[in-house]
Formats: structure tokens, C-alpha cells, sequence
């Protein structure tokens, strides 16, 4: 290629990857924006931390003793703090969380852009380290806007490396940089590895400042350790870094899959990374070859002033360290990627060769990840479960709706949190405690608490919980998924009022219980219960049975049906429900699902009009099920339509036809399968006038 044209093809590339980033930061402030004012969780961890914000608001412990009030997650309290400041001026919701998040993700842009610029790139560079930033929000599990500490954390660091690498001659700068680190730690521990990393990088861009920044992360870091640790009696120590010994590290994660999803979600990348390592290893490779000991030495003087570059190639290499360690810890997700996506947009321009091909060939690949990132969506699920060869199921293209909340799914939540907002009493939700306090409670301790601390305290506060529920009954008890088994027996007295599955469900769109990619989508449904109310039949109806005393009321039950009706939230098989007070009889006895049988009703006569009104179920599906009438004088069967939604009660009916009033029969129930169960609740006739009441 001649000079003229590769000038006009860099010019040209150019233009096209800061065109690529301009669009790329204005698509994440627009997506920011739609997901701001969703009305529940982005994320399940949302509520917790806005639970600890209000904890401090009202003066109580953020790192008491484990109880059944609060468990905090084992994060240090910064970002619980800058909530409960800004929550006194601002409502203390999920709104204000991500607020804070979205501003800490404009400042970690505008420190990309210094980092690049104060090496001595330009716009196009700049453009780039924004823009690889933004595209790799889906890869970052679209994790960067919501209300948690991931954000604030990592623009404390990324200002607080950028001030770092400013400091020579400047001991004001060392000073703000090491609180900054300091503040970061106190967001996130991950900053810990930054602090390490810091404590050499130091020594390379402001070695005579280095004694004042680190004395300064000492103090900064020390000081509130040494006082944190006073005034909670040792919980916060206990908290911050105790618990997180006790999680499992998984070494295939830190050692492979790590770099593998990275490499997964920035293919494109590679013929630029190609491209700085050629321009880079070439002239050393050519220098080793040819130079005496004294070019050898101006050498080494010319890569020492190439301070910059090598200070931020050494901090990326700290990030992505970062990033293997978080993911590798127990139940890490991939937000863990962060430090390893922020440091990489800074250090990949600031090596990126000018000019020449090498220049051309790596813009291009720049392009060609920012356009491959809109479009593509990398699901790693299929590699986490069958390794390489599965690489081609492992994208999807981009679906907004994975993203961005639609329209239907804000109006579920919206209603969801209204009924919460009109409890009538206080709410217990396991997985969402925030739930408790949008129904005007004070919050309780949520399901990651319980699991993160030691057996003996997780014990303790599931008995607490139970006894609880039984002596203080709750309004509304919420789970995400069936009822935890130890906590069942705190359930009596309680019925399943409501049943979500399918796309009847508040879900989050960030994290695990997403349907975002890179894990396998939560498919468990949302159960609401309340304390058992008794379902009154239209007035004129006839109750054949409603199981209310504990009894099979005149059921002949054979085989796995046990001997009498059961609760709607067995020990082992799914909860059920709606149902019509605390009893229904079900295949699902002592052996769950496995149970088989029949389940046969005393002979009861049809009146000459009206409508037999039964509440049925089945589940998981409706194979080798059935219920039917059958005529005592003929044998003459009809077959019940069971409802198609696994473990829903619906109301059946079916109105008396002329050949079989006044006509007696039965009712049977068959349970040929090892897998499902059916259900049935209150058996009514209706009188013709109030036959289409609810």
C-alpha cells in the first residue's frame, strides 16, 4: 500500500472507531436511563444494600452479630455509607443506588480518556479506551448501573492509579491517590490487589513520592481498620475477611476460564494484540541481535522512559489478577470481570503502534470488536458445561429485551411492589429483604447472609426465623423458587395465594436469576403465600368437600395418596396453590412425586341445575394424570381438563348437562406416574346464578 493511501485508511479508520465509541457511550446512557426507575430489583442484591444504607440512616449496626434482623453482605461500608448521606436528601431506593453507579461509570470513563491522553494519544485513542469500555457492559453481566459497590469501587481505583502515575514531583497527588486506593478498599476488597500492585508501580512513576503514598494508604486504610474493629466488637474484621476464608476457590476458574471468557467475549482483539506485540518484540529481538552492552544499556534508558506504558501494562496485569481471583471464589459471578475490562481499555490504546500498517490492522480489529460486542451477546454456559467444542452455541445474537426493561415486565413489577406497598401487616421475602421495607417494615437478614456465615450461627437464625413466622405471622411470605425445607415448619398456618412461572415473573435482568447470558437463566417460579384464609362458597352452593378438618372427607385413597389431605407446602414435593384454606388432597403424600394411586370420592348427586366447580392441579406436567366423573348407574365417564401451569390450582368447571342432573356419581383422581402429582381442592356445586363468580 502506498503512503498516501495508508494515510487515508488510518485517517478513515479513524473516524470510524470514534464514531463507533461515540455510539457506543451514547447507547449505554440510554440504556442507563431505561433501567434506572425499574421499579424492584436489576440485580437480587440490590435490596440487601440498600438495607444496610438504611440500617446506618437509622443508627443501628452495619456488622452486628449474625441474627434473624441482618446478616450484611461481606462487602467493607463505603458505598452503604455515600447511600445513607445521599438517602437523607434523595428517597432511599433503588433509583439512588444506581445513580450513584451510573455517575461512578461516567468517572471511570473520564479517567480512561485522561489515562490515554496524558501518554501522549489522541482523540481516536481516547475514543477507543471509552469505547471498548462501554461495549464490554453486556460481557461485565450489564452489572455496572446497578445499586452495588462494583462501580464506585472501581472509579475510586482507576482515579486513584490515574493521580498515581501524575505524581511525580507532586506529593499532593500521592496524597489524594493513596486515599483514593484507601476509599476503594473501603467500596470493595478487590482494591486490595491494586493497593499491592500500587505498592511497585510506585516505585517506577514517582519513586520519591512513594514514601507519601504509602504512608497515606497506611493511615487511610489502617486508621478505620483499627477503629471499624473497636466499635463492632470485632464483627467487621469477622465480616470483611473471616467469612470469605470459608468460601471454596475454585482453581480451574482462576486457572483457565478466567482468560478463556475473555477471549470468548474480545475474539477481534487479537490481531490487534498481535500487532503491539510485533512492534514491541521486534526491535528488541533485532537489538539482542545486533547491539554491543552499551546500545544495550541506552536501550533500557529508552524503555525507562517509557514509564506510562509499562506502569499501566503492570496494573492491567493486577486487574486481570484481580479478575481471576474474584471469579474464582464461590459463587462469583461475572461482574468479577470489571478491573479486568477498565484496565484493558486503558492500556490497549496507550500500546496500540501509530502509524503504518501495524496501526491500520490494529484499529481495524477495534472496529471490528466494538460492532462484533453491539451485536453478539458471548454465552458461556455451553463451554462452562462442555468445554471448547460447544464454541459455536456460545453466542446469541444481542435481544434487548435481555437488557432493557419491557414494558410488560415494569408493569408486573410495578404491580408486584403495590401489592407489597398495601400489605396489610408486615412481609418476609427471603431473597429480596428490601421487600420488607417498601411494606413498611424494617428489613430482615436475606438468603446470602444465612449461607455466607458458619454453620452454627446459619442454624441459629433458621430456628429464629421458623419460630417467627409461626408466633408472629407475617402478611405476605415471599420466595424466589420452592420454600428452603428448614423453613417449612415455620410455615404452617400459611397457603400459596399466588404462583408465578414462565413470564408471569418479576425477574431481575442482571445476575443469576436473569435470562441474561453467560449463565444458565433462573427458571424457578415466585411464590407469594399469606396466613389461610378460609374461600367462602357462592351463597346457595353445595360444598361436596374442602379437606379444611384434615380429613379425606369420604375419599377412598389407594397407593402413594397416604391416608388423609395434605398442606399446600409439603417437606418434599413443590408448593402449590392457590387453594381454598390450608388442606387439599394430593398424589404428593410421603413420597413426593413418586407416589401413585387413586383417589375416589363417596357417591354424591347432581342437582337438576347449576355447575360443579372444583379447584385442580397437576405438576410438573400433566402425563399419566387424570380426573374424572363417572356415572354410579351407567359407568359412564367425563374427563376434567387439568390447567397446563405446573403446581396451579385453577378453577374447573363444568356445567350440569341435561342427561346427568339429578344423576349420582364419583369423582376419581389416577396417578400412573412416578413424576407428577394431581391436586384437587374444593369440590362446590354452583347454582346457576352465581356459577361464573370468581
Amino acid at each position: 500500500m502506498t503512503e498516501p493511501r495508508l494515510d487515508a485508511a488510518l485517517q478513515l479508520a479513524r473516524r470510524v472507531v470514534i464514531a463507533l465509541a461515540v455510539l457506543w457511550s451514547a447507547a449505554l446512557l440510554v440504556v442507563f436511563a431505561l433501567r434506572l426507575t425499574f421499579p424492584l430489583e436489576l440485580e437480587w442484591m440490590e435490596g440487601g444494600m440498600l438495607h444496610q444504607a438504611l440500617r446506618l440512616q437509622e443508627g443501628e449496626a452495619i456488622y452486628p452479630p449474625p441474627g434473624p434482623e441482618f446478616v450484611p453482605f461481606l462487602y467493607t461500608p463505603l458505598y452503604a455509607m455515600v447511600l445513607a448521606a445521599l438517602g437523607s436528601v434523595f428517597p432511599l431506593d433503588y433509583a439512588l443506588g444506581r445513580a450513584v453507579s451510573i455517575a461512578s461509570c461516567v468517572a471511570i470513563a473520564f479517567a480512561i480518556a485522561r489515562a490515554i491522553g496524558r501518554e501522549g494519544r489522541g482523540r481516536s485513542s481516547r475514543a477507543i479506551g471509552v469505547g471498548l469500555f462501554a461495549s464490554s457492559y453486556v460481557f461485565a453481566f450489564r452489572w455496572l448501573d446497578i445499586a452495588r459497590p462494583d462501580a464506585l469501587a472501581m472509579a475510586l481505583t482507576v482515579w486513584g492509579l490515574v493521580l498515581l502515575r501524575e505524581a511525580w514531583g507532586d506529593h499532593r497527588k500521592a496524597i489524594v491517590a493513596g486515599l483514593l486506593l484507601a476509599a476503594a478498599f473501603w467500596t470493595k476488597q478487590t482494591a486490595a490487589v491494586f493497593i499491592v500492585a500500587s505498592g511497585v508501580g510506585v516505585l517506577w512513576v514517582a519513586p520519591r513520592q512513594a514514601w507519601t503514598y504509602l504512608l497515606t494508604l497506611a493511615v487511610a486504610g489502617g486508621v478505620p481498620l483499627w477503629w471499624g474493629q473497636r466499635v463492632t466488637d470485632g464483627w467487621l474484621w469477622h465480616y470483611i475477611y473471616e467469612l470469605h476464608q470459608t468460601h471454596a476457590f475454585n482453581a480451574e476458574r482462576f486457572r483457565s476460564k478466567t482468560w478463556g471468557m475473555f477471549l470468548h467475549a474480545h475474539p477481534w482483539l487479537l490481531p490487534a494484540f498481535g500487532a503491539m506485540a510485533w512492534s514491541f518484540a521486534r526491535p528488541w529481538l533485532a537489538a539482542r541481535r545486533r547491539l554491543d552492552r552499551d546500545q544495550e544499556a541506552r536501550l533500557w534508558r529508552l524503555l525507562r522512559s517509557h514509564r506510562g506504558p509499562a506502569y499501566w501494562a503492570w496494573m492491567t496485569g493486577a486487574a486481570l489478577l484481580a479478575s481471576a481471583l474474584g471469579y474464582a471464589t464461590q459463587w462469583a459471578e461475572p461482574n468479577a470481570f470489571i478491573p479486568g475490562v477498565v484496565l484493558s481499555s486503558i492500556v490497549v490504546p496507550i500500546l496500540l503502534p501509530r502509524g503504518g500498517v501495524k496501526e491500520l490492522v490494529g484499529l481495524v480489529s477495534i472496529a471490528l470488536q466494538l460492532v462484533f460486542a453491539a451485536v453478539v451477546e458471548p454465552m458461556y454456559a455451553p463451554i462452562q458445561r462442555d468445554g471448547w467444542r460447544a464454541w459455536t452455541a456460545s453466542y446469541a445474537w444481542q435481544d434487548l429485551a435481555r437488557t432493557i426493561p419491557t414494558a410488560p415486565a415494569r408493569e408486573r413489577a410495578q404491580r408486584t411492589r403495590a401489592i407489597l406497598e398495601r400489605a396489610d401487616g408486615p412481609v418476609f421475602a427471603l431473597q429480596r429483604p428490601w421487600w420488607s421495607v417498601l411494606a413498611g417494615g424494617r428489613g430482615h437478614v436475606g438468603s446470602m447472609g444465612i449461607h455466607d456465615v458458619r454453620p452454627e450461627a446459619r442454624a441459629r437464625i433458621q430456628d429464629e426465623l421458623r419460630t417467627r413466622l409461626r408466633t408472629q405471622p407475617a402478611a405476605q411470605v415471599w420466595f424466589e423458587g420452592e420454600p428452603p425445607e428448614w423453613l417449612v415448619p415455620g410455615l404452617l398456618g400459611y397457603h400459596v395465594v399466588e404462583r408465578r412461572s414462565g413470564s408471569a415473573r418479576v425477574r431481575p435482568l442482571t445476575g443469576y436469576m436473569s435470562e441474561a447470558g453467560m449463565v444458565t437463566p433462573y427458571r424457578e417460579p415466585q411464590l407469594r403465600l399469606e396466613p389461610v384464609a378460609p374461600r367462602l362458597p357462592p351463597a346457595g352452593a353445595t360444598v361436596f368437600a374442602d379437606f379444611e378438618d384434615g380429613a379425606p372427607q369420604g375419599f377412598v385413597l389407594a397407593g402413594g395418596w397416604g391416608r388423609r389431605p395434605v398442606r399446600a407446602v409439603p417437606r418434599n414435593a413443590p408448593a402449590v396453590g392457590p387453594i381454598g384454606g390450608e388442606y387439599l388432597l394430593s398424589s404428593a403424600g410421603a413420597q413426593g412425586l413418586a407416589g401413585q394411586g387413586t383417589a375416589t370420592s363417596p357417591a354424591w348427586q347432581l342437582p337438576h341445575a347449576g355447575t360443579l366447580q372444583l379447584l385442580l392441579g397437576a405438576g410438573p406436567r400433566r402425563d399419566d394424570l387424570s380426573v374424572t366423573l363417572e356415572r354410579v348407574d351407567t359407568g359412564a365417564t367425563v374427563t376434567l381438563a387439568l390447567p397446563a401451569e405446573p403446581f396451579t390450582l385453577r378453577s374447573v368447571r363444568w356445567e350440569i348437562p341435561a342427561d346427568w342432573r339429578g344423576v349420582t356419581f364419583r369423582l376419581r383422581l389416577d396417578d400412573r406416574s412416578r413424576r407428577n402429582a394431581v391436586y384437587l381442592d374444593d369440590v362446590w356445586v354452583v347454582p346457576p346464578a352465581a356459577a361464573h363468580a370468581p
